[in-house]
């Protein structure tokens, strides 16, 4: 049966690493869920409150990484508070509004939109917009190293 377990826990935490990079689901937050569920199951013994602990720091990385990654983008290519605050608020209205595609687009939109509000040009206006796009995908590829990071870290454990 812990054999069992051990795989299910291990797929809904492969399911939780392709939520990194869909926002349909829960991805980080489902692995350490996975995890937490797997330690009252085995009694801790075997994944103790120390890699537990791990596992909510690597989760709340990617909270962070989720939060900073299109802002740091969009500052490293020059962006203005309008274009900064066009790219966080563009997401936010995006992925409320069109689900994954406004995910994408939205922070692209918000911060041509912004910069142009500030009265930048619309050439640097669209650079700063790219920036954001690489920043994001910048930090979807970090979430997806710290998902791997927790599955591997679960797997150390337990095995």
């Amino acid at each position: 049966m812990s054999i069992l377990v051990f795989w299910l826990v291990l797929i809904v935490m492969a399911a939780g690493a392709l939520g990194t990079l869909l926002p349909i689901i829960p991805g980080t937050p489902l692995i350490f869920l996975a995890a937490l569920i797997y330690g009252f199951y085995e009694g801790f013994n075997k994944l103790t409150p120390l890699v537990l602990v791990i596992l909510f720091v690597l989760m709340l990385m990617s909270f962070a990484i989720d939060y900073f990654a299109g802002i740091i983008g969009a500052k490293t290519y020059g962006a203005s508070k309008y274009g900064t605050w066009g790219s966080f608020l563009g997401g936010l209205l995006g992925i409320i509004l069109f689900n994954i595609p406004g995910l994408l687009v939205g922070p692209f939109i918000g911060a041509v939109a912004g910069e142009i509000i500030s009265g930048r040009r619309t050439e640097e206006a669209v650079k700063v917009g790219f920036g954001t796009v690489v920043g994001l995908a910048g930090g979807a590829f970090f979430k997806v190293l710290l998902a791997i990071s927790m599955i591997t870290v679960y797997v150390v454990s337990v095995v």
